[in-house]
């Protein structure tokens, strides 16, 4: 059965990224929609892009206003639609070419009032799953539940992820909140517990843009500005006093607490070294006591990296939160982080704290060669805070199996371009054998996907996916003998290899091509 969905775009001063959106709408799988898009008071030339695609398309509607920000205009769309399901879109996100047509299918199997699915974030070098929707499952397999049976629904608080029956919207009134920031929280939290049937699907349907200069401490020193803090405050607290005040379940209750926590701690508290000292009293006053009103069990189920900033928080141990929060935003103007071998650790007032754990390192693989036989990988990697010389391990791990295959040797070589940590970023060459790969030649067919880390100590040092350079030239293939290497980069921008063994007619080919 096919029926109406209006996808509801609002759009303000977006126009390096709209052509790209609205492109991703018209290329849907499913076609019966109509597309309204509002122009917010763009002073770019947003409106131009608009306007060209509204020429192409009949089914996009245009409309301007004055700027009202995001929630007045999410608002207008929902009036001015005419779909059975909505769906809001920002304008330099994207869709997936099936995002609809898997949420309505859902949507209409089960009857929901609405239909949500798998987010990835992305830029131009990768994609990757919010760490929230990660360290929650929430989207690992299709089906419905209600708020009671699956609770954690409530760590996700976006309306974009999600197709929305438009009369369960409009009989509950759930609007969002305007003039404000973080509009659709009050929203989808509502939305969630007085939903009768929720449907869920494992399929990504919602591409989540993070900007280049996102992590810039300039940027994130706006999102630290007061009143942008007490929206996030004031959107969280209305929502636990709405909670309480309906009668709902204690569960619900305490997994808001817990997801108001990790809003407040990852998105606040860890920027701490980033408030404007005219407004850092209040700040504290405003986050503490919000925090108090969370009963005390509930600070126990945070992550460690979580539950020491609640604490040195709450113990008011301002000067060690201060470093942490150097440290985290790479905003130190010396070396805070002190290294030892290849633990890490920082000297608080009154304790030392060993913070290995929480320096990921990233590699990421530009070149690669053939050498004799031999395959060289060239890049970099970037070992966080790292002041003295650091080696690690270089491996591949098969897809099917799990075999560890340990690669390398590594050699390092300093960029020399922080002047704060002198080793933070290296150059690095791995030199690959593919008799590494005994098992693959019996298999005959395998992949397998790269990773790097400091030691095989797991309470340690953390794995991590080897990266792909996206201006790199891939894929990369070679022909050893009766090996077929060929080596890609990801979806999701990682580099993997796979193996198998080479025809006749490709050995041929290849002998013939060294002979030319």
């Amino acid at each position: 059965m096919s029926v109406l969905v209006s996808v509801i775009i609002p759009v303000y001063n977006s126009s390096p990224y709209l052509e790209s959106c609205l492109q991703s709408v018209l290329n849907q799988s499913y076609q019966q929609i109509e597309v309204i898009v509002i122009n917010d008071g763009s002073t770019d030339n947003s409106q131009e892009i608009i306007e060209q695609f509204i020429k192409k398309d009949n089914r996009i509607k245009g409309l301007t206003q004055e700027n009202h920000g995001l929630g007045y205009t999410r608002n207008r769309g929902i009036l001015q639609s005419k779909g059975k399901y909505l769906f809001f879109l920002d304008s330099d996100d994207e869709l997936p070419v099936n995002a609809i047509n898997t949420l309505v299918s859902s949507a209409l199997k089960y009857d929901a009032d609405y239909a949500v699915g798998k987010v990835l974030r992305f830029n131009t070098n990768r994609r990757y799953i919010p760490l929230r929707h990660k360290e929650f499952n929430l989207y690992d397999k299709n089906g419905a539940a209600t708020l009671l049976e699956k609770k954690e629904l409530l760590q996700d608080s976006i309306a974009c992820n999600k197709l929305w029956k438009k009369t369960f919207i409009t009989n509950e009134q759930l609007l969002f909140t305007e003039g404000k920031y973080y509009e659709d929280m009050v929203m989808t939290l509502k939305a969630a517990v007085l939903a009768k049937k929720i449907a869920i699907v494992k399929e990504t349907v919602y591409l989540w843009r993070v900007r280049d200069n996102e992590d810039n401490p300039s940027i994130t020193q706006q999102q630290m500005k007061l009143d942008n803090t007490s929206d996030r405050l004031n959107a969280l607290e209305a929502n636990r006093n709405w909670l309480i005040r309906e009668g709902i379940s204690d569960d619900i209750v305490a997994e808001h607490d817990l997801k108001a926590l990790l809003d407040i701690i990852r998105l606040h508290v860890l920027k701490f070294s980033l408030i404007d000292a005219v407004d850092i009293k209040e700040w504290k006053n405003r986050i503490i006591s919000f925090l108090k009103q969370i009963p005390k069990e509930v600070p126990q189920k945070l992550p460690s990296k979580e539950k020491r900033l609640y604490n040195l928080l709450m113990n008011e141990q301002y000067s060690d939160l201060e470093l942490f929060s150097q440290m985290y935003t790479n905003t130190e103007m010396y070396p805070i982080v002190k290294q030892q071998g290849i633990q890490f650790f920082i000297h608080g007032e009154s304790q030392t704290y060993d913070v290995t754990y929480d320096l990921k390192p990233t590699m990421i693989m530009r070149e690669i060669n053939n050498n004799g036989g031999y395959q060289q990988l060239m890049g970099e990697v970037i070992i966080p805070k790292a002041s003295i010389q650091t080696s690690g391990h270089f491996y591949a791990v098969n897809r099917d199996t799990k075999e560890v295959v340990k690669l390398g040797p590594i050699e390092f070589e300093s960029k020399g371009i922080n002047q704060i940590y002198s080793y933070e970023n290296q150059l690095v060459k791995i030199t690959l054998n593919p008799h590494d790969f005994p098992k693959a030649m019996v298999q005959g067919e395998s992949i397998y996907d790269f990773y790097f880390r400091l030691s095989w100590n797991d309470q340690q040092h953390r794995p991590t996916r080897v990266r792909v350079d996206i201006s790199a030239t891939f894929p990369v293939s070679f022909t050893l003998k009766q090996l077929y290497l060929s080596f890609y980069r990801t979806n999701n921008g990682n580099l993997s290899m796979k193996v198998t063994r080479a025809s006749l007619k490709t050995r041929l080919k290849s002998l013939l091509k060294k002979s030319l």
